[in-house]
């Protein structure tokens, strides 16, 4: 079938193509076209299927229609479902959503914005990045570049940002396994620990410690490689075990570390843990189904990603220049 363009549109109605453009990108009330006429405009395009070129409207508006998501692990259900939301949101607009995954890689990051700028034109980011230092992002051409940083913050670095409230979830889970019975609670983090989220959390778990009379952490956090997830929460384990440590509780820092963590558990050797208790930061359907009950903390991710989202567009329809900071408060599920 032979592409239509505006000017076929024009012919076939006989008015001149800024009208018919008018028509079609919804602005002919604005400028004065009756609504005869733009009913004959549209039914016109209608019915012979015509599709305006992105291209087109591109050079017209200066806008790619283009928007660029960075995230970091896509089998982790807290970031696939960040991805998902945010292309539900763009569902019934102009706007695509190019996903990219960095792998918890700095060098993979800074190479993947510099595609999504260079080479696909994105009119935003929005990105959970794993910089440990802001450099990369103060180069002067960040400046004029939509930008927005969704659930980690990159330290030391002034920006859009759009966060759960860590510190507060991590100290009240642990609290509530604390008034709960549990006096001894290992922390499990998945690796790279200089992530605002795991320091913020491994913060509020060392204050809700604290405060509950074990001063010394320090043997209980254990740095779960995020390559080796089995093999070192194994390793922790039978390391605890042979130390004598008896634990009441082991608070998971992420989703990751927990769904491996129960996989663990369930082997016969690991039966010794079997009234251990579990306490994660993130929630999940499936705690809702299995015989151990997890105690977790659901963080507010529809929210997050609307935040996110708006502030975003703002960004690019150039409604806010001020730097913006929202904290969001997560839940705790007691089950």
């Amino acid at each position: 079938m032979k592409k239509l363009y505006l000017a076929d549109i024009s012919k076939h109605v006989g008015y001149s193509k800024t009208l018919c453009s008018m028509v079609l990108n919804g602005k002919g009330n604005k400028y004065g076209i009756s609504q005869k006429t733009q009913q004959k405009v549209l039914e016109a395009a209608q019915r012979l299927n015509y599709t305006p070129s992105r291209y087109a409207r591109s050079l017209k508006t200066g806008k790619s229609y283009f928007l660029g998501l960075v995230v970091t692990d896509l089998t982790d259900p807290f970031q696939s479902g960040i991805a998902d939301r945010i292309r539900g949101l763009l569902k019934n607009t102009d706007y695509n959503l190019v996903v990219c995954c960095s792998g918890e890689d700095e060098e993979r990051e800074q190479q993947l914005v510099e595609m999504l700028l260079n080479h696909h034109g994105v009119d935003g980011l929005i990105v959970a990045s794993t910089f440990s230092n802001p450099a990369f992002y103060e180069q002067p051409r960040f400046t004029g570049i939509p930008l927005v940083f969704i659930d980690r913050v990159v330290p030391l670095f002034r920006a859009n940002y759009v966060v759960v409230d860590n510190y507060g979830g991590a100290n009240e889970v642990v609290e509530h396994l604390i008034r709960e019975g549990s006096k001894k609670v290992a922390a499990f983090a998945i690796t790279p620990l200089h992530l605002s989220t795991i320091e913020d959390r491994l913060n509020g778990y060392r204050t809700a410690m604290r405060n509950g009379g074990q001063h010394d952490t320090s043997e209980l956090i254990k740095a779960i490689r995020r390559d080796h997830l089995i093999q070192d929460i194994e390793m922790h384990l039978d390391e605890m075990n042979l130390n004598g440590e008896r634990l009441d509780a082991i608070f998971s820092l992420n989703i990751t570390v927990t769904l491996a963590l129960l996989k663990v558990l369930k082997k016969k050797e690991y039966a010794r843990y079997m009234r251990v208790k579990v306490a994660c930061f993130d929630d999940h359907e499936m705690f809702d189904f299995i015989n151990r009950k997890i105690t977790s903390v659901s963080q507010p991710v529809d929210d997050l990603v609307k935040n996110a989202h708006d502030l975003l567009m703002d960004l690019i329809n150039g409604k806010k220049v001020n730097r913006s900071f929202t904290v969001l408060t997560p839940r705790l599920i007691s089950r």
